[in-house]
């Protein structure tokens, strides 16, 4: 019978430095995509808003994914960077928030990944959607190895 694990190595004073560190570091990048922070030349490099839009938006992903999981000490932390990059991107921007930023990231189709986490939904076909016929699942080991692996490119 398994044991019932007593230690959660998510809540040592290691693990939260650790995470501090981590959204010190993000928010650092952030500041100097934002031109906030010298190279280490001396020089400011000019604001890219898409890139710092960009990590902020994962920025506040961490935030969410790991509410409630975190201690007051590192949900401050997070929040408090968070509010910081903001500011300073309001501030790049001339004004405008991040939210009202329009997003001008890669266009990426992300039907694949809706149909891989909701595979009992069928799927609408469209006219870019080449249409499959399905094959009946095999059980030797030779035939799997045989069958095309798809990958998306990005570039």
């Amino acid at each position: 019978m398994a044991e019932v694990q007593k230690y959660n190595p998510a809540l040592s004073s290691e693990m939260t430095k650790r995470f501090v560190q981590f959204v010190m570091v993000q928010a650092q990048n952030i500041l100097y995509v934002l031109g906030r922070i010298p190279t280490p030349e001396g020089d400011r490099i000019p604001p890219n808003l898409q890139a710092a839009k960009m990590m902020i938006d994962h920025l506040e992903l961490i935030r969410v994914k790991t509410e409630g999981n975190l201690s007051a000490q590192e949900t401050k932390i997070i929040t408090e960077a968070l509010q910081q990059v903001q500011l300073a991107f309001v501030e790049a921007s001339g004004g405008t928030p991040v939210g009202m930023m329009p997003d001008r990231g890669p266009q990426v189709d992300m039907s694949a990944l809706e149909e891989e986490m909701m595979p009992e939904e069928k799927p609408v076909a469209s006219a870019h959607q080449p249409k499959t016929t399905a094959t009946p699942p095999s059980t030797d080991a030779s035939d799997a190895e045989d069958k095309k692996k798809y990958f998306k490119s990005y570039g």
